[in-house]
């Protein structure tokens, strides 16, 4: 099994940077958008999402645990979100122009995870529960499909500004109408409260019954319940109210970036309150 895995470890980045030059070479031919034509590069991506599945399901056998256990395995999950949620709202909306923008980002995570990967890394007893592993993977989706949402926005802001100002790049003609753009973002949205929410629950789960002396009132927990509350409510207010356009491609993209911005701020000043005691 060792020798699979090292084979998949290794397969997996050269498979997923052959399915971007096909999402590039569909994003640079003319009529890209027609959706009654079948991609190759997507039903390629769906499978290799298949088999990254099932890669990480061999590694968890191998080493015991969900993988999620070192910064390879985190990564390499990470890719896998980042490909899923991608993949989802493609499918849903039928077109494939924008893969060529998250293919990279998946090549990286992969790529990087197949260079760090070590199955004999120790971990913790905490890691190796399998309810802790299934709140840090909902985790991870939650934050990569409001990641996926917030890059749908900045799309739709940039191509609203170049249509505004009546001078349309190569890369702008490509991208899929503002409708679809809002539409693909709306729904990563959605999906990242979803999941961000299933995370918490789990967690919380795991910190009533599980874990001794869990503190609530942590920072970074306080800041994730508040930011996915701001989200939900945030959702649903844009829902009720119709707001859409421009004002919603700037609530998507500064909600996410203030979200980020306070984790940072918070394991930095903790990071450093901590190394004064």
């Amino acid at each position: 099994m060792a020798f699979l895995l090292q084979i998949l470890e290794a397969g997996l980045p050269l498979s997923y940077a052959a399915i971007f030059v096909l999402y590039l070479r569909h994003f640079l031919k003319p009529g890209g958008h027609e959706a009654d034509r079948p991609f190759l590069g997507s039903q390629l991506l769906y499978g290799t999402l298949g088999v990254h599945l099932a890669y990480l399901g061999l590694l968890s056998y191998q080493v015991d645990h969900l993988p999620v256990a070192s910064r390879a395995e985190f990564l390499s999950v990470l890719a896998l979100c980042i490909g899923l949620v991608y993949a989802f709202v493609e499918r849903k909306h039928r077109d494939a122009n924008t893969g060529v923008f998250f293919l990279p980002l998946i090549i990286g995570a992969q790529g990087w995870s197949s260079l760090l990967m070590d199955p004999s890394a120790p971990h913790s007893i905490l890691e190796a529960n399998p309810v802790y592993g299934i709140h840090v993977i909902f985790m991870v989706f939650g934050f990569t499909a409001l990641a996926v949402s917030a890059l749908y926005a900045l799309m739709y802001i940039l191509l609203a500004r170049q249509l505004k100002s009546h001078q349309l790049g190569l890369i702008f003609r490509q991208l899929p109408a503002l409708n679809i753009l809002e539409k693909m973002s709306r729904l990563a949205t959605l999906c990242g409260i979803i999941l961000l929410g299933l995370g918490l629950g789990i967690g919380h789960y795991l910190a009533m019954y599980v874990l001794e002396n869990f503190n609530f009132f942590d920072p970074k927990i306080v800041i994730t319940y508040v930011a996915w509350a701001t989200y939900a409510v945030g959702y649903l207010v844009v829902k009720t109210k119709g707001i859409s356009g421009l004002r919603m491609g700037y609530l998507s993209l500064g909600g996410y970036l203030a979200l980020i911005t306070s984790m940072v701020v918070v394991n930095t000043f903790l990071s450093t309150f901590h190394s004064f005691q």
